[in-house]
């Protein structure tokens, strides 16, 4: 199974209507939000908070405020990833059902685990910005973005696939973190796409030669908590967090 994610860092409503616009793929998927969307609003999307925590941002009132935005949500992915186990024990307590943040870049036959707080996690496969960050990240490997290799694995029926994409880097076709770090700006200022594009193969090339072979393959894109679904065999509900036996403290966050 194929479940694509999307993180909306540096993506306004306007910016986000031009996203759908322009890219499609077979299915639906999961949107983790960093602000409510009017257009995401459909019925194939999962729609989640992406919270923004960091040392300079109070992270229980971020927490809440993405809660209060997104209150039927049953997944969670923070920006950059971030996670813990005292985290893991809040979003179990705070009615999700699922966290995706840990990667499992390219293995195979990946499967979601259960944590012994009560939330699971569904890994992700792959994620654009990592892949492109390669030769920041891991130089001594010698690797190359966009390998064909993991389009081929994640088109196999044995596992969960959890691709994450930002749009922002479709839009671009972003190819490195130097090319996107000179023009996210002028992204950010409203220039148009077509100016600022990258021409040559990139984020978005891989994104389409993903979803042709998707096609082939007759697979569609299952938004993560339907995948979680698929692979569990039910259809379980959050923790209650009224029903649990002690009440979560929120000062042993450490915020």
């Amino acid at each position: 199974m194929i479940s694509l994610s999307f993180d909306t860092d540096h993506m306004n409503e306007a910016r986000m209507k031009e996203f759908l616009a322009e890219v499609t793929w077979p299915g639906g998927g999961t949107f983790f939000c960093t602000q409510p969307y009017q257009c995401l609003n459909r019925e194939e999307f999962e729609l989640a908070p992406h919270p923004f925590l960091t040392g300079s941002r109070h992270w229980l009132t971020e927490l809440k405020t993405k809660r209060a935005e997104f209150p039927n949500a049953l997944g969670w992915r923070a920006h950059s990833c971030v996670f813990s186990h005292t985290l893991a024990e809040w979003i179990s307590c705070n009615g999700y059902l699922y966290a995706s943040t840990h990667d499992s870049f390219g293995e195979h036959r990946i499967k979601p685990n259960r944590h012994l707080w009560g939330v699971w996690h569904v890994p992700i496969y792959y994620m654009d910005n990592l892949d492109f960050s390669r030769n920041r990240f891991a130089p001594e490997r010698q690797e190359q973005p966009f390998a064909p290799s993991l389009i081929e694995t994640a088109c196999q029926p044995d596992g969960l696939y959890v691709f994450d994409f930002h749009p922002i880097h479709l839009m671009l076709n972003t190819p490195n973190p130097d090319w996107y770090a000179a023009r996210r700006g002028r992204f950010l200022a409203g220039e148009k796409i077509a100016s600022i594009r990258y021409d040559g193969y990139g984020a978005r090339s891989f994104f389409d030669e993903l979803t042709a072979a998707m096609k082939v393959s007759n697979q569609i894109s299952l938004p993560i908590i339907e995948g979680l679904y698929a692979f569990l065999g039910e259809r379980p509900e959050p923790r209650d967090p009224k029903s649990l036996p002690y009440a979560f403290d929120e000062a042993r966050l450490g915020l």
